[in-house]
C-alpha cells in the first residue's frame, strides 16, 4: 500500500509539473482535456500494481478521447463497466466516463458523476479535480449559480491547490455572468494580491479595473 501511495505521488507531481510547465497551453484546452492529460500519467503507470487488463483497456479509452473518437470510447467505456466494476481502477474509470460525457456534450450528466467522485473518488487526490471539473460541467449547461457555489466550494475547501488560481478566475466570470460586477471585482482584487507573477494576473487586473472605473496602477 505504501508503494502504490509513493508511485501515485510520483505520477501525479508529473503532471502537476506538466501544467505549470505548460500553464496557458493547459488553459486554453477547453474543458476536461488538460484533466485528460493529467490522468493519462496514472492510467499508464498504474497497471503496473493493479488488473493489468484493467488499465491497459482504460489507457485505449484514453487514447479514444485524446484523438474524438467518443464514440469508441463510449462502446470500449461500457465494455469495461462490465468487466471491471470491481477494479482498483474504478474511479479513473468514472473520471473518464465524465469526460466522455462532457465531449459529447452531455454537461448535465457529467457534472453528476464529477460530483460523484469529489465527494467518494480514491485516491483522494482526486476528488479536487472533479470539484473543478465538475463546475466547469456545470458552467457549460448554463448552471451559473451552480458552477458558482462550485467554484467557491474549491477556492475554501483546497487553497494551496493548483487549480485554485483558476477556479478564482471562474469565480470572478461567473460572478460577472450574474450581473454581480462589485463581487467579481473584489474576486479580481483578491488575485491580483495572491498571484501577482501569474499569466493571468493583467486580464484579472482589466476586469477589476472596468467594474470599478479604478485608475491602472502606476
Amino acid at each position: 500500500m505504501q508503494k502504490e501511495t509513493t508511485l501515485f505521488e510520483k505520477y501525479l507531481q508529473q503532471a502537476v509539473t506538466w501544467i505549470v510547465t505548460h500553464q496557458e497551453r493547459f488553459w486554453a484546452v477547453t474543458g476536461l482535456t488538460a484533466f485528460a492529460i493529467a490522468f493519462g500519467f496514472f492510467i499508464v503507470h498504474h497497471h503496473q500494481l493493479e488488473n493489468e487488463a484493467a488499465w491497459n483497456q482504460l489507457g485505449t479509452i484514453q487514447g479514444e478521447l485524446m484523438q474524438n473518437r467518443a464514440d469508441a470510447a463510449g462502446k470500449d467505456m461500457q465494455q469495461w463497466e462490465q468487466r471491471f466494476q470491481t477494479s482498483g481502477a474504478v474511479s479513473y474509470a468514472k473520471f473518464l466516463k465524465a469526460d466522455l460525457l462532457y465531449r459529447t456534450s452531455d454537461y448535465t450528466q457529467a457534472a453528476t458523476v464529477y460530483g460523484d467522485l469529489a465527494q467518494t473518488a480514491r485516491p483522494v487526490d482526486i476528488q479536487p479535480l472533479a470539484l473543478a471539473a465538475q463546475s466547469s460541467a456545470e458552467e457549460m449547461a448554463g448552471h451559473y449559480p451552480q458552477a458558482l457555489a462550485l467554484a467557491q466550494t474549491f477556492t475554501d475547501k483546497y487553497p494551496d491547490h493548483f487549480l485554485t488560481a483558476p477556479m478564482y478566475m471562474s469565480q470572478a466570470r461567473l460572478l460577472e455572468l450574474l450581473g454581480h460586477a462589485a463581487e467579481a471585482a473584489a474576486i479580481y482584487d483578491r488575485f491580483v494580491i495572491l498571484y501577482p507573477q501569474s499569466p493571468w494576473t493583467p486580464l484579472a487586473r482589466a476586469r477589476e479595473q472596468a467594474l470599478t472605473g479604478k485608475a491602472p496602477s502606476p
